[in-house]
């Protein structure tokens, strides 16, 4: 190839960069906005002392596990394990307290809304200005 014969080659090569390089600009300008999720809810947790800590959550979560996993990660200081059973994940420590039915005689119950859960955490429906209380409660 002769001098003539590259010059097209190299002009196509630096016209096709500064066109990858406009569309990169362009893309970052335009590029959709992170966004927080679409559902607003409250997370509060009552422990065995009675104090209540509200925990507000913006979220796209399907069920509440995932919106607890989440409230676990974003450094909201909410925290949380438990343990598989046949009836999904029971939530054995909230916040670093325990409650464990077989040990203690206590357990953390779930409210939605104010009314006794109906699910457990891994199958509760998340539903935007929804209200998820756990409660510290011990066996009668």
């Amino acid at each position: 190839m002769n001098k003539t014969n590259k010059k097209p080659l190299i002009i196509g090569a630096i016209i096709l960069v500064a066109l990858i390089a406009v569309f990169g600009v362009v893309y970052t300008l335009n590029k959709p906005a992170t966004h927080t999720g679409s559902k607003d809810i409250v997370v509060e947790v009552t422990g065995s002392d009675g104090k209540t800590t509200d925990y507000k959550l913006s979220t796209d979560a399907e069920y509440l596990i995932q919106a607890m996993d989440e409230l676990s990660s974003n450094g909201s200081g909410f925290s949380y394990s438990g343990s598989d059973s046949e009836y999904g994940i029971m939530i054995e420590y909230i916040n670093g307290e325990k409650a464990i039915y077989a040990e203690d005689a206590a357990y953390w119950s779930l409210y939605v809304n104010g009314e006794y859960g109906q699910y457990g955490a891994d199958s509760q429906p998340v539903e935007s200005g929804d209200t998820y209380t756990w409660a510290y409660e011990k066996a009668q």
